[in-house]
């Protein structure tokens, strides 16, 4: 199989002022589980007329009060950008720290402070590269900011999935992207906390390579960026598993 695009820098494995649990251990623990199948291309910083696409300009001046946090977080939406760019190529996968769904047009939180995703896809709108788009989001948590974001954006489909049971899980996946191929792209926040021994206590390893192939095979433009995902110790096994689906419908 040809190796994955995924979009990579150390900088993310910088320490700065959030929660203990989203560590750079985080990162660290998927990058030692790709280094054979994972083809390494380096982000550039987004620039402040991109996050302005998304965010008020209050929001960017508060995160920008912390220099070291603005760089890596300003890091992070420019490799959402590069993961979207490259997609047409192939699949992307943008392993980035920190994670961004729950960073809304004046707010944030959740670990968050841009909104990584938001940003690349209007930043591609903007640039007229799509004309529309399909978010799915995977993580545990519903993608607030991203659904503040896009609420009122005809040109973007937002689409949590969710779900008490494995089957149900996999009922919602199937329903979020059932019309992908109607859309110029779509991408994924691609959280990794409802495996069994994270916060969801739900999916297996080998269930988020069915969720990559569900996601890689809905259209040819496809993009993925890191969200949650917090049992250190499995994340890169269950991030590889999520690659390996994705390789499989696409090569």
């Amino acid at each position: 199989m040809p190796k994955l695009t995924v979009v990579y820098d150390d900088a993310f494995l910088t320490k700065y002022d959030t929660v203990d649990c989203e560590s750079p251990d985080r990162v660290s623990a998927i990058l030692n589980h790709l280094e054979d199948m994972a083809d390494l291309v380096q982000p550039a910083p987004c620039s402040v007329a991109d996050l302005l696409l998304c965010h008020s300009p209050a929001l960017i001046e508060g995160v920008r009060a912390d220099e070291r946090l603005f760089e890596v977080a300003s890091l992070a939406a420019g490799g959402a950008i590069r993961a979207a760019e490259t997609c047409g190529e192939g699949p992307c996968f943008a392993l980035v720290r920190p994670p961004g769904h729950h960073a809304g047009g004046n707010f944030n939180g959740g670990f968050c402070f841009f909104n990584n995703i938001a940003v690349a896809v209007t930043k591609m709108l903007a640039a007229g590269a799509i004309e529309s788009a399909l978010i799915v989001d995977i993580d545990l948590h519903y993608g607030n900011g991203t659904d503040h974001i896009f609420r009122d954006d005809h040109r973007v489909s937002f689409r949590d999935v969710s779900a008490p049971t494995r089957p149900g899980f996999f009922q919602a996946l199937e329903e979020a992207v059932a019309d992908g191929g109607k859309y110029d792209m779509v991408g994924c926040s691609a959280g990794f906390d409802t495996y069994i021994r994270d916060w969801g206590n739900l999916l297996l390893t080998e269930d988020f390579g069915k969720i990559g192939a569900m996601l890689a095979s809905s259209n040819q433009r496809f993009f993925s960026v890191l969200e949650g995902g917090y049992y250190v110790e499995d994340l890169g096994k269950n991030v590889r598993a999520y690659l390996e689906g994705i390789g499989s419908a696409c090569f």
